[in-house]
């Protein structure tokens, strides 16, 4: 734990956050005098800053119209809602799960951890990534099962990812790869929260990978129906499997067609009566905005 929060300190960017982080009780407490000594004389160096010239703040003296985000958080977390950017920020699905640590210096640095590491994979910088995962797996798996699982499910995330970043275009991916991406899109764990782009991508990975008989046949319903993206993983990998009948052919037309309907409709849609006339136009919302991404798929 000490190397990495030296590690991650040597390699902030913000002063800002390299003062906060080194200001920390649980800093203070896990390096020696000495190595503290060493990395903020390189931060001074580095960032042109008399770190010396006046007290270090604490987290817990930032105020609150600090924040990149004043909107007000829940739980009445300190921290949460001082010290981080956007770019820190960890995803509404996971903030109560966070929130529920009950020691605070846990609590602060499985954030941090968390954050980073998803900012990390977002910007494609997956070795780093990788490592905060590991570190915030570590953290929490003697005493939150459901943390313990979001990590494996970020972690998956970042390896399918990485995956196809790197040689997907042309490797078949790793037997290990895909069976953990079959055991999430399986897994039955009510109280875990997920996040609905692990899902989407985990489908994108196996259309991808020609995967069509597990598509179509062993998913469960129950993602299926929550799903639309996965609704329609499902029908292309069944339309790619094999052409049915006519009869068939045109049910499976019929329900791709309205799956894609689904997910690529506006806010606001026009609706025609039967007859077509202008004047009879009338607006209904729809719940799911357009399609954001395309997926590259294998057909």
């Amino acid at each position: 734990a000490a190397a990495f929060l030296r590690t991650l300190c040597e390699n902030l960017e913000d002063r800002v956050l390299v003062l906060t982080v080194t200001s920390h009780p649980l800093f203070l407490e896990l390096l020696r005098d000495d190595d503290r000594k060493v990395l903020m004389e390189q931060t001074r160096k580095k960032g042109g800053v008399n770190l010396s010239a006046k007290p270090l703040p604490s987290f817990y003296d930032i105020p609150a119209g600090a924040a990149a985000d004043p909107a007000p958080r829940p739980g009445g977390a300190t921290f949460l809602e001082a010290a981080v950017c956007p770019q820190w920020e960890v995803p509404p699905d996971y903030i109560g799960a966070v929130l529920a640590i009950k020691d605070g210096l846990t609590r602060d640095l499985v954030y941090i951890l968390m954050a980073k590491a998803l900012h990390c994979t977002s910007i494609k910088d997956f070795s780093p990534a990788r490592q905060l995962f590991a570190a915030c797996l570590e953290l929490v798996t003697e005493f939150s099962p459901k943390l313990r699982q979001v990590m494996l499910n970020e972690t998956l995330l970042l390896d399918v990812r990485a995956h196809e970043a790197a040689d997907g275009n042309r490797e078949r991916p790793p037997p290990d790869l895909v069976s953990r991406v079959r055991g999430y899109l399986e897994m039955r764990i009510h109280d875990v929260p997920l996040r609905q782009v692990i899902g989407e991508e985990c489908v994108a990975f196996m259309l991808n990978w020609r995967e069509n008989d597990y598509l179509t046949l062993q998913v469960p319903p129950s993602l299926v129906m929550n799903n639309p993206y996965i609704k329609l993983g499902q029908l292309l990998a069944s339309t790619c499997k094999e052409l049915p009948g006519p009869k068939e052919s045109r049910r499976t037309a019929k329900e791709l067609w309205e799956v894609v309907v689904q997910i690529c409709s506006v806010s606001v849609q026009h609706k025609r009566s039967s007859d077509g006339r202008l004047g009879l136009i009338k607006q209904r919302e729809s719940s799911l905005g357009i399609l954001q991404r395309i997926v590259r798929v294998r057909l």
